[in-house]
């Protein structure tokens, strides 16, 4: 992990090993920042809450649990509480499959669940959106009738050079020759993503309904309904005309739309859309979390922090427990307003000016006129 707890005698509670493990940053949670952040504070400020895994199923399929976030991904196995690290994780006994399963307890998902909150904040605070491409649409309105090839028809989405590109699917226009909703497959990977439902016209008008549908992501995305009379006049689509994607037409064939077969077409289809494009920062920044560790760890200390001072826990001893820390309200408050002295606060907007410059400065994809620059084409 980038960030782990380094022992600090405070708590007779033993984290699980990979709370604890050596640190990718060289970073700790709870060194090198206010001395409240002990273990054992932050298990008396979090909320006691009953957590009862279910039993080991051998025939259950787990997923990653720091990635579902599923209690549904823990389970309890001789006694004993694991958590799940794989994917498709099935018959692989928790005792006997360290590379599959984690050994943990109570307190260590208890401080997994405030982590989580910590590093979301953090996401949203370096959250940051370049735009491609605004509301463009790419559409043809068609007149003919005509019935489309093969199984499914649809469009092919890809991003252009980068897993930072999020694509939104703002309207989409079916001009099919019925009133009858119609369902839209998604596929990434020949995995059905979702299905959205389409509401047409009955007489094929070009008719934009709203969808805010957004994805990113590795791979092809596939949007695609079974073959139908549409209106269409054939006409050819660019594949490459567009900032920070590629999109083109495709025809399937298969026994359902995430196994079928799909081939490249040139000419529209009947299905028409309204598109926004941007850069995205977020996946970028868990990509390289350990070059943004220093301000996690801010981040991590000032949560701490206003989750004492704001009891955001309802804890009914919270004025005992302030007490118990060393602290008191008035001194919590200065840690966490005061922008002026050594304080939490300061420390954690400096460091998150900092991030945020080195976030800019990376999605910067664009040249910015300066004020008194001029530029002269040479005389020889």
């Amino acid at each position: 992990m980038d960030l782990t707890f380094a022992e600090d005698f405070s708590s007779g509670t033993q984290l699980d090993s990979q709370l604890i493990g050596t640190p990718d940053s060289g970073l700790w949670w709870n060194r090198g920042v206010h001395p409240i952040c002990t273990i054992d504070n932050l298990l008396s400020f979090l909320p006691i809450v009953t957590i009862t895994p279910d039993d080991y199923v051998a025939e259950t399929t787990y997923g990653i649990f720091e990635t579902s976030r599923k209690l549904s991904d823990v389970v309890t196995s001789g006694g004993l509480i694991y958590l799940s690290l794989t994917a498709a994780n099935k018959g692989n006994t928790p005792v006997s499959s360290p590379t599959n399963w984690q050994l943990t307890n109570i307190e260590s998902l208890r401080v997994r669940s405030f982590l989580w909150s910590v590093e979301d904040n953090w996401l949203s605070a370096l959250k940051l959106n370049r735009k491609l491409i605004e509301n463009q649409y790419i559409y043809n309105v068609g007149t003919n009738d005509q019935t489309l090839p093969n199984d499914y028809a649809g469009w092919v989405f890809e991003p252009k050079g980068s897993d930072y590109v999020r694509i939104r699917i703002n309207q989409i226009a079916l001009q099919a020759n019925t009133a009858t909703p119609q369902s839209m497959y998604v596929i990434n990977q020949e995995q059905l993503v979702t299905t959205l439902t389409l509401n047409q016209n009955a007489d094929g008008r070009l008719e934009f309904e709203d969808v805010g549908y957004s994805f990113s992501g590795k791979g092809r995305f596939y949007f695609v309904i079974d073959s139908q009379s549409v209106k269409s006049d054939n006409v050819y689509s660019d594949p490459l005309r567009y900032d920070g994607f590629v999109c083109y037409p495709i025809n399937g064939i298969g026994a359902s739309a995430a196994a079928a077969e799909y081939s490249e077409t040139s000419n529209s289809n009947g299905i028409n859309f309204n598109i926004s494009c941007y850069l995205e920062s977020s996946q970028y920044v868990t990509n390289n979390k350990i070059d943004f560790a220093k301000f996690l760890q801010s981040q991590f200390e000032y949560d701490f922090v206003r989750m004492i001072l704001h009891n955001a826990n309802n804890r009914s001893n919270m004025e005992e427990r302030i007490q118990k820390s060393g602290l008191n309200t008035q001194i919590l408050a200065l840690e966490a307003l005061d922008l002026e002295k050594g304080t939490v606060a300061k420390n954690y907007f400096m460091q998150r000016a900092i991030a945020i410059k080195s976030v800019n400065k990376t999605f910067d994809k664009f040249l910015h006129t300066n004020e008194g620059l001029r530029v002269r084409k040479g005389v020889a």
